[in-house]
């Protein structure tokens, strides 16, 4: 199975998203490609990236994969988690449109307080600044999400490959997947500076967990062959036996009509 990964690195803009690629090919993004295409998988780890992809209804039509995800009854008590929050200092709280027309199959989610109280629930909410917030997600129970059982507490790229070959993908060619040495910023940075009150927020690229995470993934999964296509010039190179680097143009022959 021949699978087209996309990362939000810079590099990827060499790309052109809406390029006709062979049948056989299956896509998976990470996060904000949602706004530019669509892929036949879309991950995300981040809650808040995860209520922006339900608001805009791309899950109702488009499979996706959210990492602790899970949608709890109607009868949960909504205001009795606000005062929780309110009770912490946390007084923002962002909550999609509920439609009642599906009466009792609406579904709400929420979140663990911080990333190390995981509490089984859907993540969506948050203490630390500047990310200080509550999501609150209302579901009809038409989206097409899986829970990511594993792979956890990664990153949205690093998620998606290990699913990817979970998934059996034997050849993958990775795009804008940057590791610099130095912080570089994501591709929908403008989207993203919406979370932190509009103030720059580079993204520092050169993270040894990140960098772990693919190394495990490229060892565990040893008959997979990775492509990994120009990427930043900085990006840290791996020596993997069943890794390989290429060129836009030459990945374009390959995989494009």
């Amino acid at each position: 199975m021949r699978t087209v990964l996309y990362g939000n690195g810079k590099s990827r803009l060499k790309w052109d998203l809406k390029q006709n690629l062979h049948d056989d090919i299956i896509t998976w993004g990470c996060n904000r490609i949602y706004n530019d295409t669509v892929v036949d998988n879309l991950v995300a780890v981040d809650y808040w990236v995860q209520h922006d992809i339900v608001e805009s209804g791309y899950a109702h039509k488009n499979k996706c994969w959210f990492s602790d995800w899970e949608v709890l009854p109607m009868e949960y008590d909504v205001q009795h988690l606000k005062d929780q929050y309110s009770a912490q200092g946390c007084n923002r709280f962002i909550e999609n449109t509920r439609n009642d027309s599906y009466g009792s199959t609406s579904k709400l989610t929420y979140g663990v307080v911080d990333n190390t109280n995981k509490a089984g629930k859907v993540v969506s909410g948050r203490l630390q600044p500047p990310l200080e917030a509550l999501y609150i997600t209302w579901v009809d129970g038409t989206e097409l999400i899986k829970n990511v059982d594993f792979p956890v507490e990664w990153s949205s790229g690093s998620t998606a490959i290990h699913l990817a070959c979970q998934q059996g993908a034997k050849e993958i060619y990775l795009m804008g997947f940057d590791l610099g040495s130095y912080p570089i910023n994501n591709v929908y940075e403008d989207i993203q500076n919406k979370f932190f009150d509009n103030n720059p927020h580079r993204v520092n690229v050169n993270r040894p967990d990140w960098i772990g995470q693919i190394k495990t993934v490229m060892k565990e999964f040893r008959d997979t062959q990775f492509i990994w296509v120009e990427p930043d010039r900085d990006t840290v190179k791996f020596d993997m036996n069943n890794l390989t680097y290429d060129t836009y143009e030459n990945i374009r022959r390959k995989i494009c009509r």
